[in-house]
């Protein structure tokens, strides 16, 4: 726990240093934005399966972004899950931060040497199975960003509802992202 919060100080005093440094008095939120997830990051390197998990913004315009979020989750050296999520932010007051509401879905790959999938109707409803499955899913979210001039943060949380070998169920799904702005 002391290096993630180590880690976490870390981030924040990079990010505030880097914008005591900024030349020009007017940000552009306009830019490519690309986020990391450091707190899921660190939680899956303390739990020896790391979740590689990037968000990245790109604008149309102040009010609508396009999101892209590639990940990648390593679990016993070997590839558990690949995917990426495609979605619309838009900004309800424009500017390209602040409150935002976001839709999006997701399609990943899953590899694992065996999962055993339950019901509680019995004992015979239930499924083991070696290999891969599809997994995709469909969330809403609402959330907030802050863009400084060389970096950003947002924060978000959401609902949807995915599915992964014909079951399906109700998500929750809670992001911190430190950004880059180029």
């Amino acid at each position: 726990m002391k290096i993630l919060s180590k880690a976490t100080a870390l981030i924040f005093l990079a990010l505030f240093a880097a914008n005591a440094q900024e030349q020009a008095p007017e940000k552009d939120n306009m830019k490519t934005t690309i986020y990391l997830h450091p707190v899921t990051l660190l939680f899956g390197v303390a739990a020896k399966a790391p979740l590689i998990y990037l968000t990245v913004e790109q604008p149309f315009s102040p009010y609508n972004a396009l999101i892209v979020r590639p990940n990648a989750w390593i679990a016993d050296g070997s590839i558990y899950r690949i995917g990426s999520d495609l979605g619309f932010r838009h900004y309800l007051a424009g500017g390209g931060e602040g409150m935002h509401l976001q839709l999006q879905g997701g399609v990943f790959y899953l590899a694992e040497d065996e999962y055993k999938i339950e019901f509680n109707w019995g004992d015979d409803d239930e499924k083991k199975d070696k290999g891969s499955s599809l997994w995709w899913d469909i969330m809403g979210y609402f959330g907030y960003s802050h863009k400084f001039a060389y970096a950003s943060l947002y924060s978000d949380t959401g609902v949807g509802f995915g599915c992964m070998a014909n079951i399906c169920s109700l998500l929750f799904d809670l992001n911190f992202g430190v950004g880059f702005s180029f």
